[in-house]
C-alpha cells in the first residue's frame, strides 16, 4: 500500500513539473514571475522599514510615558494632601489664637 501511495505522489510530482516547465517556457510568464518576485522583495523591504519605524516610535512613546510617570510621582510627593493641609491650618489657627491671647494679657 505504501508503494502505490508513493507512486501516485511521484506521478503528481511529474505532472506538476511538466506543467511548470510548460508555463516557464513562455517568456511572458517568466517576466511576470520575475516582476512578482521584485514586487514581493520591494514589499518586504517596505514592511521591514515600517516595522523598524513603528518599533522606534513605540520605544519613544514608552520613554515619554515613563518620564510622565516620574513627573507625576514627583508632583504627588511635593503636594501636601488635603488632610495634612487642614491639620496644619488648624494648628496655625490655634497658635495664632494663643499668641493673640498672650498679647491681650500683656496689655
Amino acid at each position: 500500500m505504501g508503494e502505490s501511495t508513493r507512486m501516485i505522489d511521484v506521478e503528481k510530482l511529474i505532472s506538476y513539473s511538466e506543467d511548470l516547465v510548460a508555463v516557464l517556457k513562455d517568456r511572458k510568464d517568466i517576466t511576470n514571475a520575475t516582476q512578482c518576485l521584485q514586487h514581493f522583495t520591494d514589499l518586504r523591504s517596505h514592511c521591514d522599514s515600517d516595522s523598524k519605524e513603528v518599533y522606534r516610535l513605540l520605544q519613544e512613546y514608552e520613554e515619554k510615558i515613563e518620564a510622565c510617570k516620574k513627573k507625576t510621582e514627583q508632583a504627588k510627593s511635593e503636594v501636601v494632601d488635603c488632610a495634612e493641609m487642614d491639620y496644619l491650618q488648624k494648628e496655625f489657627q490655634e497658635e495664632f489664637e494663643k499668641e493673640r491671647q498672650l498679647k491681650e494679657e500683656f496689655r
